[in-house]
């Protein structure tokens, strides 16, 4: 269910107290100060991106139109600059207004909208919404179809006891080695070549 507004406040007070340095000031892990350098304090616009790369404002379009809920701009133009920097070529988009089908996938090498059957995803989505059993379910089959290179974006993970709880699971997932959570939103990694796991909470 949702948080109210206080608990919700609380736990926003809670992340921005122990998050990581926006700047990435303390941060030892390469990859992630790289990314907090390239994609959190980049100065690319959404304008600027979506006019250079279409098929990342599709890829958009596909996850506002699954989501009742629309992506504050600032969590929609870090999602444009992951996409930008990852050239994703199979994706899966769920959300409340689109539920699981965790043997489809788009494929944008193909035609945007096109759904097929794949056994590789470069990228998934998954909006608040869904029962938790079966996001935990299905999330953890699309994870199963990932590779070192893909990553997973979580939407609404803190302000909903169902999304947490899926977090909770997905992050321990033999496939997720890097997970890096934006309160909004978290973002897990595969990287299999990196051995530990390594979890962290930056602000932003």
């Amino acid at each position: 269910m949702l948080y109210s507004t206080p608990t919700l406040l609380l736990k926003y007070l809670h992340y921005y107290w122990v998050a990581a340095n926006a700047k990435g000031h303390g941060i030892h892990s390469p990859f992630v100060f790289k990314f907090i350098k390239e994609i959190l304090n980049a100065k690319s616009s959404l304008e600027q991106i979506e006019n250079s790369a279409p098929v990342v404002k599709k890829i958009l379009q596909e996850i506002e139109a699954a989501n009742s809920s629309k992506l504050h701009p600032k969590i929609k133009l870090v999602i444009a600059r992951v996409l930008q920097s990852n050239h994703p070529v199979s994706f899966s988009v769920t959300g409340d207004m689109k539920p699981f089908d965790t043997d489809s996938a788009v494929n944008t090498d193909a035609k945007i909208g096109l759904t097929e059957s794949v056994e590789s995803i470069d990228f998934a989505f998954i909006g608040k919404g869904q029962d938790e059993a079966t996001m935990l379910q299905r999330s953890s089959n699309l994870i199963d179809k990932m590779h070192s290179n893909s990553l997973v974006i979580l939407h609404g993970i803190h302000t909903d006891s169902k999304m947490e709880a899926a977090w909770g699971q997905l992050k321990k997932h033999a496939n997720i080695r890097l997970t890096i959570d934006l309160f909004s939103i978290v973002i897990l990694f595969c990287r299999k070549e990196q051995k530990e796991q390594e979890h962290f909470i930056i602000r932003y």
